[in-house]
């Protein structure tokens, strides 16, 4: 490569004569300073000779010229592509948005891709094509200003236009498209996918020290090692979850058309993604402001397709569906989607450097920015207990109640733990309705008679509240049951006109179906009104909190972004009177939720990524209360319970008064262990452990966290407190601190 081949040569000059080219980087002119400067490898020579040079004030590199600056960056642009490189001012590192000398091992489709800003996945009727500004003949007109520039974009080849708007910030920069900039002049000719700047802070191969940080779970990471052809394929993961009007509904354990009772994958609950070169100390952070609802994020480590590393987010448009042409589905034509997704386009990019370059340090970030859009939450410890009341079996003609938890069972449970001093708790009471967990949508606040009635469950309410405990009555906002509702109409189908059915497997209840966004609104609406006339002021809400679609009725398609518009208005209504807690809530609810239920502890395993790291409860411990999911169902509870402690993620379980042997023959099949008095002595020891923990930690925040080599973390608390975790079974010294195994400790 030509870079390397200038690299070379200035190698040669260093060893020659050394002092003088020191003496000459400090001084160097704006004309050498255009030059290209080489791709170097990690560490040695070579990244001290590229910090000496950039550190300089230059005007130009790499054919970029400077458009916008600020204490700590530097921006530059190359119009013709629109490709940015941003230059830390302090240190003199850059991550560059554009490959400008290949390896030569593409073809030519990916070698425009790699040096473009601004990619394209373009759909003419149902055949798709991947372009860059370049293949598209793009004509582009730069507009100049204080803060960065505006780029009016004209794709001349496919008669596409659009604007891009890109703004330095304090510490990093903002690439924005809006919505209503976006032209398509030519019928069924429209975009599918645009990726903005994927290569950002891209590395080759196993050149540089550092990793790509994914958001699965609650956070991963994928080494810029050398993977030796290991992966043919990228990591792709959907923001903000499947989108049921396009995607297959499968269920991951499915076994001889059984359900087994495995976890599927981790959600993508927050919108973010990162790149962080150590040998360099400089990281940055990704974070979609704007089109969440329809983006995923594309994670290529080299041997996917290319030789280098990239991260970056992917938004669609448009999709291409299957359009069924019989009832029988027998036949069916590709179609163009109508709708174009109705988002703006918008990622911000934020960057670190020093010792805060790294997971733990672009958490921290992402909390800062968290806490400019919304109000830390009371972060109390209180120990998760859920109750399961009613579900329902197959009886000689009817269904028949399988009563497992009462209200009375639940003051006894209550009046149990207080006695061995757990008071702080906080409660989900699931199956409590009338007809059981399974029977929704809820719009009337009435409790099934078996377990207490409507009356009881009131006064059990008004207790908990004044004895301090949270108890909060679950509902499921989304989904109707065909066998307990209509479902013939107010029911979403699929683009392809299909009703969407999500199928259980189950024994009594075969398939649920998803409710109109009006209708699911109108639902929770009535059953707000219903709970307020008796005093009930605090819901678990789950499903409008977690998922978003596509969907058609009427014979009107609609999108993601209208889905979310109403669900959010509906869900800032209810906060105004409610206390709610979302299970798994999207990142744009978390301003609305008293606490988010079902936190990821770890991650869905993927072969790609490297290791773990506990990203979001970093960013979010201190700021809103986190419970885990329930500790019932985890194979290795000694590592689990480390976990909690290492994440300040709050305990749960999931309880029943009766043996869950009853449940065999219902849908609640797979709570094959909850009783409480299995689970009365670990509640109180988690209890103690934990809220001993939480009592040194209250009101501070998490600064750091480091995994040390023989596997110790390490956490450290705003307030100075240190946590150290050994998951190790032998006893370990760390910072001459004795751990044994498999246990951890606080230092003040």
């Amino acid at each position: 490569m030509a870079d390397k081949t200038l690299w070379k040569t200035v190698k040669k000059a260093m060893a020659a004569q050394a002092a003088a080219l020191l003496t000459a980087a400090a001084c160097l002119t704006a004309a050498v300073l255009s030059a290209p400067i080489p791709s170097f490898a990690a560490g040695g020579d070579g990244k001290a000779l590229e910090e000496a040079i950039v550190k300089e004030e230059a005007a130009a590199i790499k054919g970029h010229e400077l458009v916008a600056e600020n204490d700590a960056l530097a921006l530059y642009l190359y119009e013709p592509t629109l490709s940015l490189i941003v230059r830390d001012k302090e240190t003199g590192a850059i991550m560059e948005s554009t490959v400008s000398e290949s390896d030569g091992t593409l073809n030519a489709t990916w070698e425009g891709f790699i040096k473009s800003g601004i990619c394209f996945d373009i759909l003419n009727d149902v055949n798709e094509e991947r372009t860059d500004l370049t293949s598209a003949q793009a004509d582009i007109q730069v507009t100049k200003n204080a803060d960065g520039f505006s780029a009016a974009v004209n794709l001349t080849k496919y008669r596409i236009s659009f604007t891009v708007n890109v703004a330095l910030q304090e510490d990093g920069f903002t690439v924005e498209i809006p919505a209503d900039s976006i032209s398509e002049e030519q019928e069924k000719v429209s975009i599918g996918n645009i990726f903005l700047y994927p290569f950002l802070g891209y590395t080759y191969g196993g050149e540089r020290e550092g990793y790509m940080l994914v958001p699965d779970g609650n956070g991963a990471l994928i080494y810029l090692e050398d993977n030796d052809g290991r992966f043919s394929s990228p990591l792709t993961l959907k923001v903000w979850g499947d989108n049921a009007g396009v995607d297959e509904s499968y269920v991951l354990s499915l076994f001889w058309e059984e359900y087994q009772t495995v976890n599927d994958s981790e959600p993508v609950l927050a919108p973010v993604f990162g790149m962080v070169h150590t040998d360099s100390q400089m990281a940055v952070l990704g974070i979609i402001e704007e089109g969440a609802e329809d983006a995923r994020i594309a994670a290529y480590p080299n041997g996917a397709v290319t030789n280098y590393n990239w991260i970056a987010p992917r938004f669609t448009l448009r999709r291409i569906y299957k359009q069924l042409m019989s009832k029988e589905g027998t036949s069916a034509v590709q179609l163009q989607e109508a709708k174009r997704a109705g988002c703006d386009l918008k990622v911000r990019y934020v960057f670190t450097r020093g010792e805060e370059a790294d997971y733990a340090g672009l958490a921290v970030k992402y909390r800062e920015y968290l806490l400019q859009e919304l109000t830390a939450k009371e972060d109390a410890f209180r120990i998760r207990l859920d109750f399961l009341g009613t579900d329902r079996e197959n009886g000689m003609i009817f269904k028949k109640p399988v009563v497992m938890t009462t209200t009375d069972n639940i003051r006894d449970i209550y009046a149990d733990l207080k006695g061995e001093g757990v008071t702080d708790i906080f409660s989900v009471y699931k199956g409590w309705q009338d007809g059981g967990i399974w029977s929704v949508p809820i719009s009337k606040y009435k409790a099934d008679s078996k377990i207490g009635g409507t009356s009881d469950l009131t006064r059990l309410v008004k207790e908990s509240r004044e004895a301090g405990i949270d108890l909060y009555l679950y509902q499921d906002a989304l989904r109707a049951n065909p066998d307990t509702v209509n479902t013939t109409f107010n029911v979403i189908k699929k683009l392809d006109e299909s009703v969407y059915q999500e199928n259980t497997y189950k024994e009594i209840y075969e398939s649920f179906r998803f409710q109109t966004p009006d209708q699911a609104v109108k639902k929770l609406e009535a059953s707000l009104e219903s709970y307020g006339k008796k005093g009930v002021d605090a819901l678990a809400l789950t499903g409008v909190t977690n998922h978003l679609f596509s969907y058609n009725y009427n014979g009107k398609q609609y999108n993601r972004t209208e889905n979310l518009n109403l669900f959010s208005q509906a869900l800032e209504s209810a906060a105004r009177n409610f206390h709610l807690a979302m299970e798994q809530p999207l990142s744009c609810y978390w301003g609305l939720t008293d606490c988010i239920v079902g936190m990821p502890v770890s991650t869905s395993s993927y072969i790609f990524t490297d290791e773990e790291v506990p990203f979001l409860s970093i960013a979010l411990k201190g700021v809103i209360p986190m419970y885990a999911d329930y500790t019932n169902f985890e194979a290795n509870k000694s590592e689990y319970f480390l976990q909690l402690v290492e994440t300040g993620i709050y305990p749960s379980f999931y309880l029943t008064w009766e043996d869950p042997v009853d449940l065999l023959y219902t849908n609640s099949s797979d709570l094959y262990t909850s009783r409480y008095g299995v689970y009365r002595n670990e509640i109180i020891d988690y209890y103690s452990q934990l809220k001993a923990l939480s009592d040194e930690t209250a009101g501070a925040v998490i600064v750091d966290r480091e995994k040390t080599a023989d596997n110790v973390a390490v956490v450290t608390y705003s307030n100075g407190v240190k946590i150290y975790v050994n998951y190790n079974v032998q006893s370990v010294t760390c910072d001459g601190i004795a751990l044994d195994g498999m246990s951890y400790k606080l230092v003040r």
